[in-house]
């Protein structure tokens, strides 16, 4: 009853008592009036609580301007509170953008590859390839990177993590070590490891693999070996043997990006492809306990990825063309067995050995590749002449001195054992021996399969199953202490060209 009474007040204090009542009476169905058309009495009972209202508000309004100060904190309570509802408006709208922009993020991350590195993630939105060009070459058609990933049965993730190009970084994908050359001195090999290597093994067989070399291009490709590399010229008056200098470093990742590019593939796909089959040099740096791996130089083609011979082979068919050309108008015969070039003539031709070499020279030259000044050799008449290590003065065959040191060294262990001996500066003799007996059989089988036999023997002999030898741990120590920085030791000591 109370509340009623109170009820009742409020409303008389905020119009008029007049008021009240008419609106109870109206309420209670006591106030008789005509159809539509309102009585005199009650417009004027509705016009004075109208006036009386809007009044008190006036007086309201008035007595708050008189008192400025209390005004101005109304009105700064008043620009506050809108302020706040304003700011966490706002907030809300952020907050939501954020989201939604997290959201995209993270389904373009699953699906799409925006960012690979510095200097090298320009051209990642052109996901368009050329299907003529693929079609002309007979290659998968890929458009981007999701569809690279799908193709090679991997993530998005993995794919970018295996080509992200890194200036610092505490992981490496190669592991690096020197093996001895047959010349002296040391060969740095890396090696990729395991998802980086399955990555460049599907690049091989479903891209590289697929285009057509130059017939003058004998190394790593099938059928052919060192010695259908220097078939050709057995029984020349004149070999010129030809070395390039650096050749796999001086293939950059713009070159091989450049590859790809040219089979059809879009810019994304291409630089995915490039960042995959190069790397950068890299110092080992070790931080409060943390070891880091800092690049020093441009990304170029790792000696032992499988796909940097092929993609060699690949940048190198228009230098063999125009070398064949060459060779061909001065009656020379031309082969390349990786980075050796090798050319021969007999008679006449062989006048024209100067004229050749001047333009072979400037042909390098062009094509962006040098020659190692140390290893560039012409052999005349009288001289001994090999072709990557297989001799051609008559039919193809190996250095006898060295076949006859072979012998002896066989000879050797069969008498004293293993004890003491080596084969050519490697640490693994066993190995060592059992490559160069196969060397010896794919040259002359004749000579050669009775060198296997006997190797076997020995291997036989001393319980190896396989051409593998345990060394002691100083040995290891020490080849450790001569890896380069950033690299793992190695026990593989083994022709280059074996590492393919």
């Amino acid at each position: 009853m109370a509340d009623i009474r109170q009820q009742l007040y409020d409303r008389i204090k905020a119009s008029t008592k007049e008021s009240v009542i008419l609106e109870e009476m109206k309420r209670l169905g006591f106030w008789k009036k005509e159809e539509g058309i309102p009585s005199l009495s009650e417009q004027l009972i509705v016009k004075e609580a109208d006036l009386t209202k809007e009044l008190k508000e006036l007086l309201e309004q008035q007595r708050k301007y008189e008192n400025r100060e209390a005004a101005l904190k109304e009105m700064r309570k008043a620009r506050m509170a809108q302020s706040r509802a304003k700011r966490e408006e706002n907030k809300q709208l952020r907050k939501q953008k954020r989201e939604a922009k997290a959201a995209r993020w993270k389904d373009s991350k699953e699906k799409d590859i925006l960012y690979l590195g510095e200097d090298v993630s320009k051209g990642l939105n052109n996901k368009e390839s050329d299907l003529t060009k693929l079609a002309t070459y007979g290659l998968p058609v890929i458009h981007h990177a999701e569809a690279l990933a799908q193709a090679m049965q991997t993530t998005i993730g993995n794919l970018r993590h295996l080509a992200y190009h890194r200036i610092i970084s505490k992981t490496t994908h190669y592991k690096r070590f020197y093996i001895p050359k047959k010349t002296g001195g040391k060969r740095l090999i890396s090696t990729p490891m395991p998802k980086l290597k399955q990555a460049q093994y599907w690049i091989l067989e479903n891209i590289l693999n697929k285009v057509t070399l130059h017939d003058a291009a004998h190394g790593f490709v099938k059928t052919r070996s060192i010695v259908s590399n220097a078939q050709p010229h057995v029984k020349a008056d004149v070999v010129i043997n030809i070395d390039l200098k650096d050749f796999f470093p001086s293939i950059t990742y713009v070159r091989a990006k450049g590859v790809f590019k040219s089979f059809g593939y879009s810019e994304q796909v291409a630089t995915i492809f490039a960042l995959l089959c190069t790397e950068p040099e890299c110092d080992q740096i070790a931080i409060d306990g943390v070891t880091y791996y800092a690049a020093s130089m441009e990304r170029f083609l790792p000696q032992g990825a499988p796909t940097s011979p092929a993609i060699t082979n690949i940048i190198c068919r228009k230098l063999d063309a125009r070398l064949r050309g060459i060779a061909t108008k001065l009656n020379f015969t031309y082969t390349r067995y990786a980075d050796d070039l090798t050319f021969s003539a007999s008679g006449d031709a062989a006048a024209g050995t100067r004229t050749l070499l001047g333009f072979v020279k400037k042909i390098i030259k062009e094509e962006k590749l040098n020659i190692h000044p140390d290893k560039f050799r012409v052999l005349r008449k009288g001289a001994r002449k090999e072709v990557t290590g297989i001799v051609v003065n008559e039919k193809p065959a190996v250095n006898a001195k060295e076949l006859d040191r072979f012998r002896a060294l066989l000879f050797q262990i069969e008498k004293d054992g293993i004890a003491g001996k080596h084969w050519n500066n490697s640490t693994n003799l066993l190995a060592s021996m059992k490559g160069y007996a196969s060397f010896v059989a794919m040259v002359d089988a004749a000579k050669g399969k009775p060198l296997v036999e006997r190797v076997n023997a020995i291997l036989a002999a001393n319980q190896f199953k396989h051409v593998i030898r345990h060394k002691s741990k100083a040995m290891r120590d020490k080849e450790t202490a001569q890896a380069p920085k950033g690299s793992g030791s190695s026990d593989a000591k083994k022709p280059w060209w074996k590492f393919w």
